[in-house]
């Protein structure tokens, strides 16, 4: 018969309105409702409607069988577009060994496999056994991935879930991404966005070579600090940069619940690494120390137990593998082709050196690393040139500064520090781009190959050791100026250097006012 049962009160509901089937809906499941069901038709022998004194007959249909799983949680999870987003289902303790699986939206289960990461399409997938958890990475996020997920574990004839209901929305206001260079040895600092509006946990993390944004590992947490700059950006800060920091970092905002954390990546770093640079004197030699990993370290061994590196290393003025790159030196190549460069590789340090004697000016510049071409790594040689310039002055005057330059298209400036690489890291008072800057001012005389630096108004502090230097795409060359200051002469210094000088033109009376006015106070005070 056609009929429907709506109460709100009703365990069961069923609805008839269709012509050829009928809907039964079942509410509040438990795991009592579980088994299997019948459903069918009711008739009296003619195939009439039933009525209350005719004899009828129920005809079963269809056998349908119901599995009620069991959901651990429900937690919604806030993504951004174009973004990423990083996933960890936790399951009960009893289960770490047992399969798990993955369901987008109303899809089939897909399975995740046992450590290791498997892909389906931009959903990433990983059972991490020895934690108890999934792991669900899903890249460049867009409007359609929002929805309904499941990560559950199958236990015997049934599952447990936890489903996520994912919302996309719109990260206009997150940068889409930087590139930040470090150089070995020193720190970094990340910028990082996260939602104003909750208190989150800071969260960093670094891509694979699949390309999945994964955790730092708990042994190097102890080199990344987070500090808040502004209201929703804060600062991840990377000390002791090493070689392997090099690569894609993501940071974001991490929520945690009791059987679920997710981490809303917001943004994209590119982080390349340089080392320190390398500072040498005309005429001297300098060592250039290229380190590598150690997956480059395959090496051949000889009969007389000499081992050799299979793989060869390169020194290059210019990125290497690239038309405009001079080659140096190669790991393999003997210093007799090359009497003035020598090379090493020391496999078991993994560290390629390079020694170069009799440098000139024209060897300043940027060099390459490399291994291959699947590894580069930047390092500037400067160049300070033989003759330094002393220059003395007086407090209170002034002091001119003539720098010569050796090329003509270079850009000039003049700084201060010990080294050369610092005065250029803390910059320059005055440049050919910023030509006076208060004491301090710069003016070119092209034709004659000098650049003269005046500043005016000396203090005693203004004594030390400054720097004439040029750059031109990054090759830098310096020549030491030291700047001595005598103190500035008074008017009594004057006088008593007058009397010393000429005693004999002065009476008696003036020699004893001269007398008083050079001797110290005291003395004077004792006479009287």
């Amino acid at each position: 018969s056609s009929q429907s049962s709506q109460s709100s009160e009703e365990k069961f509901i069923l609805s008839d309105s269709q012509k050829d089937h009928f809907t039964v809906t079942i509410r509040d499941i438990s795991a009592e409702e579980r088994g299997v069901y019948l459903c069918g038709v009711e008739r009296d022998g003619a195939d009439k409607p039933p009525s209350e004194t005719s004899n009828t007959h129920i005809t079963f249909i269809k056998e349908i069988e119901l599995k009620v799983h069991r959901q651990i949680t429900s937690v919604q999870v806030e993504a951004y577009i174009s973004k990423s987003v990083f996933i960890k289902c936790k399951f009960p303790e009893e289960f770490k060994e047992n399969k798990k699986f993955i369901q987008i939206h109303s899809s089939q289960k897909i399975p995740v496999e046992q450590n290791q990461w498997i892909r389906h399409d931009r959903v990433h997938v990983f059972d991490d056994t020895s934690a108890g958890v999934s792991k669900v990475f899903i890249s460049d996020l867009t409007a359609a991935d929002g929805g309904t997920y499941r990560c559950g574990v199958n236990i015997a004839d049934d599952h447990l879930f936890t489903e996520i209901t994912l919302k996309i929305s719109q990260g206009d206001h997150f940068r889409e991404s930087s590139e930040s260079v470090a150089v070995i040895g020193e720190s970094v600092k990340l910028s990082c966005n996260y939602p104003e509006k909750q208190q989150l946990i800071k969260h960093i993390c670094k891509e694979n070579e699949e390309k999945i944004c994964q955790s730092i590992s708990s042994s190097e947490k102890q080199r990344f600090e987070f500090s808040d700059s502004t209201a929703g950006v804060y600062t991840a800060s990377i000390s002791n940069v090493s070689l392997k920091d090099a690569g894609v970092y993501w940071c974001g905002a991490e929520t945690r619940h009791e059987h679920l954390t997710s981490v809303s990546l917001t943004n994209k770093h590119q982080l390349t690494l340089t080392m320190p640079p390398v500072i040498g004197r005309e005429g001297d030699s300098v060592e250039i120390k290229c380190p590598y990993d150690e997956k480059h370290t395959e090496e051949t061994c000889l009969r007389s137990g000499k081992c050799l590196s299979k793989v060869v290393k390169y020194l290059c003025k210019g990125k290497c593998f690239t038309k405009d790159a001079q080659n140096i030196i190669r790991s393999d190549e003997d210093n007799v082709i090359k009497p003035k460069i020598s090379v090493k590789d020391d496999t078991e340090l993994n560290l390629f050196t390079v020694n170069m004697t009799e440098l000139r000016a024209e060897d300043a510049g940027k060099y390459w690393c490399a291994v291959r071409d699947v590894f580069n790594l930047l390092l500037e040689l400067m160049i300070i040139m033989k003759d330094a310039v002393i220059h003395e002055a007086s407090v209170g005057g002034s002091a001119s500064i003539s720098c010569k330059h050796i090329r003509k298209q270079t850009q000039k400036f003049f700084c201060r520090g010990d080294q050369p690489n610092i005065c250029i890291r803390d910059g320059a008072p005055v440049s050919s781009n910023n030509r006076i800057n208060g004491r301090f001012s710069l003016t070119e005389e092209t034709s004659a190959g000098v650049f003269t630096v005046k500043i005016s108004d000396l203090r005693e502090e203004d004594s030390g050791k400054y720097w004439c230097a040029e750059e031109s795409s990054g090759s830098f060359i310096f020549t030491e100026v030291q700047l001595h200051l005598t103190r500035e002469m008074t008017t009594s210094d004057t006088k008593r250097e007058t009397s010393q000088e000429k005693p004999e033109i002065t009476s008696s009376e003036t020699k004893k006012e001269t007398i008083q006015e050079t001797e110290k106070p005291d003395s004077f005070c004792q006479r009287l």
